[in-house]
């Protein structure tokens, strides 16, 4: 059963079927060292699977992060900009539904700033909910769906704010929060630089930011 859901008729239909599923059988979705992603249809759902990989360590590693991005989704579930969540189950796979449509890379939206309209609204929720992404200047983290909406998607690496008093999470996380701000200016407009007064607002850019781009190219 899906860990910290209540049982209904197709939560069990599905750990059922994912007790016996060939995961190896699905289709290829990503790789990396947080997990494997798959993508299946079960019933008249389109489904993408995310379960650990690797063994011992690194094993408990992925494990973990998938953990943490099953608590994640918890807080977002009914957020418009985010895929569904099934839950988790048999505490190695994480159900969520696919976002049929492309990557952002290779989208064009037809009304840009609409889209990034969307997305803002989708991150400043995020940020309401107590998640920050810190990972949305990766283009794979954004899709779009066929309706040209965004969609937030690998949220293994997420930051979640801490109730109470917690000092040094409540910094991390405004620090990650205003990393994702800066993410969707890059994204809408390419550059830092030259920007409408309304989008130059939320740019803050810190000196760990400035020099994480300067010695880790691929994070500008």
């Amino acid at each position: 059963m899906p860990l910290h859901t209540a049982p209904s008729e197709l939560t069990e239909a599905l750990a059922d079927w994912l007790e016996t599923v060939d995961f190896s059988s699905g289709e290829a979705l990503g790789n990396s060292n947080q997990g494997e992603v798959r993508r299946f249809r079960f019933k008249n759902l389109d489904l993408a699977i995310k379960a650990p990989k690797g063994s011992g360590p690194a094993g408990w590693l992925s494990l973990q992060s998938l953990r943490r991005e099953h608590r994640t989704y918890g807080r977002l579930n009914g957020l418009q900009g985010f895929p569904r969540c099934h839950g988790l189950y048999h505490n190695r796979y994480l159900v969520l539904d696919y976002i049929d449509g492309c990557g952002f890379r290779h989208a064009a939206p037809a009304n840009r700033e609409a889209f990034f309209a969307q997305l803002l609204d989708s991150i400043q929720a995020m940020h309401d909910q107590g998640v920050a992404h810190g990972d949305l200047k990766r283009k794979d983290n954004l899709r779009v769906d066929r309706e040209g909406k965004p969609f937030i998607i690998d949220l293994g690496t997420a930051v979640l704010r801490k109730p109470g008093s917690a000092p040094v999470n409540r910094a991390l996380f405004k620090f990650i929060a205003q990393t994702d701000l800066n993410a969707w200016v890059k994204l809408k407009h390419g550059r830092y630089h030259d920007l409408p007064a309304a989008d130059q607002e939320l740019l803050r850019r810190s000196w760990l930011e400035r020099g994480l781009s300067r010695w880790w190219p691929g994070r500008r």
